[in-house]
């Protein structure tokens, strides 16, 4: 396992007004940089594909601005994994992280829900502008903003319960070039791992 230091910054939200974002605004206009690190298993192996600790070190750049943890309670028949949940100005707050799979934006959307549900007040969707992967970039904020625009366009859910989900995207940098996450960074990575194996 091998790390390289990145961090998030450039974030945005969406939809663009709606007591969500009025409720929230000012803790998310307040975050500027999430420090976290990518991880590659094995550079031969899916064409060295990454993970990261962002869930772990975005709960924390909450927390340090001003939000408190909090337990969400979830229903004993509803076996749904929550990413963190935190406490803002007296709002409930539950956080799904997307950092990958496309195909999984719609599911978040029902877990918000299940979230909504079990107490939270509000949900947030957090999504990568820049996913990469061996075929290219993927910016799955883009793509979440457009099966929420669906979702109201067709009623698939409540206008009430879609009005307190937020999406938040965010761009993801390496921390030694300040040059946002691509192919070629990805493959300069790869490069400079396999090569590192071989000397060693």
């Amino acid at each position: 396992m091998t790390t390289f230091s990145a961090y998030a910054a450039n974030f945005d939200t969406y939809p663009k007004e709606g007591e969500a974002l009025r409720r929230l605004a000012p803790l998310l206009d307040s975050l500027k940089r999430v420090d976290f690190l990518l991880r590659v298993a094995d550079p031969s192996r899916n064409q060295g594909q990454m993970d990261s600790d962002l869930d772990i070190r975005l709960e924390q750049s909450i927390l340090a601005l001003g939000a408190s943890s909090f337990m969400l309670r979830m229903p004993r028949t509803t076996p749904q994994k929550l990413d963190f949940a935190f406490m803002f100005a007296g709002q409930k707050v539950a956080v799904e992280i997307e950092k990958a799979n496309r195909e999984k934006i719609l599911r978040d959307f029902l877990k918000c829900h299940v979230y909504l549900h079990a107490g939270a007040d509000f949900a947030l969707v957090v999504l990568p502008k820049n996913y990469v992967h061996k075929l290219g970039i993927w910016n799955l904020f883009e793509f979440g903003v457009h099966l929420f625009d669906d979702c109201r366009r067709y009623g698939f859910g409540t206008e009430d319960n879609l009005g307190r989900i937020l999406l938040v995207g965010y761009e993801q940098l390496l921390a030694s070039t300040n040059q946002s996450l691509s192919v070629k960074t990805r493959q300069e990575i790869r490069e400079t791992l396999i090569r590192s194996a071989e000397l060693s």
